[in-house]
């Protein structure tokens, strides 16, 4: 067991912090531009797999707790009251 944590090891907020710091300042453009490349990759990956179909048609359920919060939304708001 170390007696001392190696002087490399930070703590999580700074940890996050460094590993974001080169896209703090991005514009908003240049950030779309990320997600855009990210995306691609991602499309490329899919396709690449020789699964696309089953991996494009994938939808994830939702969680029980979303469910139910999106019911006592609906509620609130009078959705059901009147067909919709």
């Amino acid at each position: 067991m170390l007696e001392k944590l190696p002087g490399w090891v930070v703590d999580d907020v700074t940890s996050v912090r460094q590993e974001v710091a080169e896209w703090v300042d991005l514009t908003p453009a240049e950030r779309w531009k990320l997600a855009q490349a990210c995306a691609r990759d991602v499309i490329w990956a899919v396709r690449a797999s020789g699964d696309a179909e089953r991996i494009l048609s994938h939808i994830d359920p939702l969680p029980v707790t979303s469910v139910r919060a999106l019911e006592r939304l609906r509620r609130k708001a009078g959705w059901g009251d009147d067909g919709r």
